[in-house]
């Protein structure tokens, strides 16, 4: 018994494949003509993105002002009466007088040991960069940073000092004791060889 094989099937004609791609260049043309008229919307521009921040300044805010005279009341000459002064602030206005504990010694290490980043990062794009960077930092008696300024840059790379500042003003740390404190941290940056 010989078996016969069924003749292949006679295609319809490519009638769909036709009406396909015709729909599909209706499609493009329309997309391609709105895209060259543009849309009624108007067009969006992104802000652009800063490169580096701004270290923080590190300035002195201005005195406070006097207190109010005292005020006498006219109906008893002999009581006076005092306007109250109330006083808020920056708690590291005035002179720092404070000492750092071992706890704040660890804490400032270990924010410089994260800046380490800060200076890998510049490394991809220089790689003779290293240098030594000291910072300056003022802590408030309850631990918040105040301040971070640059000591000294021996790195003289103004994006590895501002982002490290930042890594510094962005802290809390523990508390000084007696006050707030100023403290310098000097960090040295060298390629990993």
């Amino acid at each position: 018994m010989a078996e016969t094989i069924p003749p292949p099937p006679k295609s319809g004609g490519s009638g769909p494949f036709i009406i396909a791609a015709v729909l599909m260049l209706f499609i493009m043309g329309g997309l391609i003509l709105w895209k060259v008229t543009g849309s009624s919307e108007p067009a969006k521009t992104e802000a652009p993105l800063a490169t580096t921040a701004a270290a923080p300044a590190f300035e002195e805010p201005p005195p406070p002002p006097p207190p109010p005279p005292e005020v006498e009341d006219a109906g008893k000459p002999e009581e006076k009466q005092k306007a109250k002064v109330v006083s808020g602030g920056n708690p590291c206005a005035k002179e720092c007088t404070g000492t750092a504990t071992g706890a704040l010694q660890s804490a400032l290490s270990g924010r410089a040991a994260q800046s380490r980043g800060c200076y890998e990062t510049a490394l991809r794009n220089n790689a003779t960069l290293e240098g030594t960077l000291v910072v300056g930092v003022k802590v408030g008696p309850g631990g918040q940073v105040c301040g971070a300024r640059t000591v000294n840059d021996g790195l003289h790379d103004p994006g590895v000092s501002n982002c490290v500042l930042n890594k510094f003003a962005a802290a809390t740390l523990p508390a000084p004791q007696g006050g707030c404190v100023e403290v310098n941290v000097p960090m040295r940056f060298q390629a990993k060889r």
